[in-house]
């Protein structure tokens, strides 16, 4: 009895240290794609606000994946002209009857921010720009495709907005990741890559530029500290045609820029600017492309 009772006890220990093997084995996979995507090294600071998880499990649920038809043609809106594809950018040179800008925005999507800018872009018949971090489009998808449905172009920021060294595995894998879930929720593969921190020797510029992505640094950064009028005055003084103003609506505290925005917004169109995205910016340099067809353009065809 004393043996048959061992045998028992053996087998019921085998069996739970069967269970628990199998457990590592399926939660491991999910920790090693996490440890991929986290930033390695120090960055600086950056203000986050918490968000309850019912409310990120309903963003989540109630965006849906998009998809477009098959071979659909790019339009003016979304094609990026071949000379700059694997290229660097903080601007470019437009002819000389053309006089255009382009508002970008760092770091979303985030809660009421980026909801914000996209009222405040509305209200002025402005499209622009958004350079999205992968890991915040995984938590507000529903923001991102508001982002896309408005008419706005969307590029790649990264995954986690690591400054530091990157292999070629942790760079490829913090844009492909970003570029895919950004397809996912939008229905584009997009090819604008703007660096974290502009920063281009890390690593990840390196690898936009296997992937023929454009890289879109900036001439005129928004003011993060002093009064409106200041930030305002920034954007002005500093604006030329062919120019791309950083500004942001994630990261951290953006009031100053967004109560700026309608001034900033204002102001140039008052200096006779045409206010377009990224995409548009590109293909006005091509002489044959005119400013009035950049403009009027549907939607879906800024998802770029």
């Amino acid at each position: 009895m004393f043996r048959q009772n061992l045998r028992v006890d053996t087998f019921k220990h085998q069996l739970a240290a069967l269970v628990g093997v199998s457990l590592l084995m399926a939660v491991y996979p999910f920790g090693r794609q996490i440890n991929l995507t986290t930033p390695w090294g120090k960055n600086p600071p950056v203000e986050r606000v918490t968000v309850p998880l019912d409310e990120r499990h309903s963003s989540i649920h109630n965006a849906q994946p998009l998809k477009l038809a098959p071979n659909e043609p790019p339009s003016t809106c979304s094609r990026i002209p071949t000379r700059f594809q694997g290229q660097t950018i903080h601007g470019v040179q437009l002819p000389g009857y053309q006089k255009a800008i382009a508002l970008t925005f760092d770091d979303g999507p985030w809660p009421n921010n980026t909801s914000t800018v996209l009222g405040i872009l509305q209200q002025h018949h402005v499209k622009a720009t958004f350079f999205v971090l992968g890991s915040n489009v995984a938590q507000y998808p529903h923001l991102l495709q508001q982002i896309a449905t408005a008419g706005h172009a969307v590029g790649n920021h990264s995954w986690s907005h690591g400054y530091q060294d990157h292999s070629f595995e942790l760079a490829l894998t913090e844009i492909q990741q970003t570029t895919d879930i950004v397809e996912k929720y939008t229905g584009r593969k997009t090819v604008l890559f703007r660096p974290p921190g502009g920063f281009l020797d890390n690593g990840l510029v390196a690898q936009a530029s296997i992937q023929k992505m454009v890289t879109v640094l900036w001439t005129i950064d928004d003011t993060y500290e002093g009064s409106v009028d200041l930030a305002v005055q920034n954007v002005i003084q500093n604006a030329t045609s062919g120019g791309i103003v950083l500004m942001h609506d994630g990261g951290g505290n953006r009031d100053l820029m967004i109560e700026a925005l309608p001034f900033v917004i204002s102001e140039l169109k008052k200096q006779d600017y045409q206010l377009v995205t990224i995409p548009q910016l590109l293909s006005l340099t091509e002489t044959r492309v005119r400013s009035e067809d950049t403009i009027n353009c549907k939607p879906h065809d800024h998802l770029n």
